[in-house]
């Protein structure tokens, strides 16, 4: 029998991590006030994303304990149907903080049975920003604001269609 190989891709935050710690380490040596800087810098990132991971890992949290696999295949999943697109359309639109904090949401979402179309939409329709949407009818008029959310809407919904036709799930 041949020895199983062990999945790199488990390896790679790690070794990501790695990499960082031993760039950091190497530009104290190289460069302090650029390493005090950079460690100033990221703190400061820090102390910023904070709230939202808090918020998004409450959700993972609640979303582990309250909402089951079955119930994310029936609204999420492949034969949602229009009720998918319709929830991803609104959470993306409603969701809030660095597109990057979701991801883990989205991961154990996914696994749960999301389909990725309906990620793709959801992260498309993540640059609509409610709280902007004035601001935006403002500089640009009523008119423009529409259209683009119109549009931005729809091609979410062409975004999605295409990851399921080019089957990505087969690409993992």
């Amino acid at each position: 029998m041949k020895p199983e190989k062990k999945s790199t891709k488990k390896n790679i935050p790690l070794i990501v991590f790695a990499l960082i710690v031993v760039a950091y380490i190497a530009l104290y040596f190289v460069n302090v006030d650029l390493f005090l800087k950079s460690i100033d810098k990221f703190i400061k990132l820090i102390i910023e994303i904070a709230p939202v991971l808090v918020i998004v890992f409450i959700l993972m949290f609640l979303n582990f304990w309250f909402i089951k696999p079955e119930v994310i295949k029936k609204y999420l999943g492949k034969q949602s149907g229009i009720k998918g697109y319709f929830f991803a359309i609104i959470a993306g639109i409603i969701s809030v903080g660095s597109v990057y904090i979701w991801y883990p949401l989205l991961r154990d979402l996914r696994k749960n049975g999301m389909t990725n179309k309906l990620i793709a939409v959801f992260i498309y329709n993540r640059s609509i920003k409610l709280h902007l949407l004035p601001l935006m009818i403002i500089y640009f008029g009523v008119n423009f604001t529409a259209v683009l959310t119109v549009l931005t809407i729809l091609f979410s919904l062409v975004i999605g269609y295409f990851i399921q036709k080019f089957d990505v799930d087969s690409l993992d």
